[in-house]
C-alpha cells in the first residue's frame, strides 16, 4: 500500500501541471485530462486494497 501512496504522490501531475501540460502531451482538455486522472487513482487504490482485510478495533 505504501508503494501505492508513493505512486499517487510522485507520479501523478498536479492539477496545475494539467492545466499547462494536458493539451500539449495528451491531445485533451483539461477537464478531460483532470477526470482520468482522478479515475486512474480510484483505479490504483482499488487495485491495491483488494486482498487487505479490514481491522476490527475494539473498544
Amino acid at each position: 500500500m505504501l508503494d501505492a501512496l508513493k505512486k499517487i504522490s510522485k507520479d501523478f501531475q498536479s492539477t496545475d501541471q494539467l492545466r499547462e501540460d494536458c493539451n500539449e502531451d495528451y491531445g485533451l482538455d483539461y477537464e478531460e485530462c483532470l477526470e482520468m486522472s482522478y479515475e486512474n487513482i480510484q483505479s490504483l487504490a482499488e487495485q491495491t486494497s483488494k486482498g487487505i482485510r479490514k481491522i476490527n478495533i475494539k473498544k
